[in-house]
């Protein structure tokens, strides 16, 4: 019987989406890096792709088909497809805020889940 306690869905989830959001940090530095340059096109942060196939792999669910449907990595997309691929600093540092706050609540949820796992293992009460 093999006993999972470090490697969990749901930790597995957690880690991805701080690897996830690394990712999506590189590449809103580079677009800010390269904002004066007029040949530079930005990247897409679009990563919904990697949060479904996370999500689909740990068998997770949305309560309603429309809350990735319309999401604004849908929207990224679209003024991509557009031609407005210039590199907007309003934009990118409002994506790196949105980021910062998404990245660093998935820390905390998963520093929590290590303290309740090292509580038990101690035999100590938070």
């Amino acid at each position: 019987m093999e006993l999972k306690l470090f490697n969990t869905n749901n930790s597995q989830l957690l880690k991805k989406a701080l690897e996830t959001y690394g990712q999506e940090r590189a590449a809103i530095a580079e677009n800010i890096a390269n904002v004066n340059n007029p040949s530079f096109r930005r990247i897409d942060t679009d990563f919904s792709a990697v949060l479904k196939e996370e999500m689909d792999d740990n068998r997770l669910k949305v309560t309603d088909p429309r809350h990735l449907a319309n999401s604004r990595f849908k929207k990224l997309a679209q003024s991509e497809a557009n031609g407005e691929g210039e590199v907007d600093l309003t934009r990118e540092m409002s994506d790196l805020a949105a980021n910062q706050i998404k990245h660093e609540f998935v820390s905390k949820v998963l520093r929590r889940y290590y303290a309740g796992l090292s509580s038990a293992i101690l035999g100590r009460n938070r």
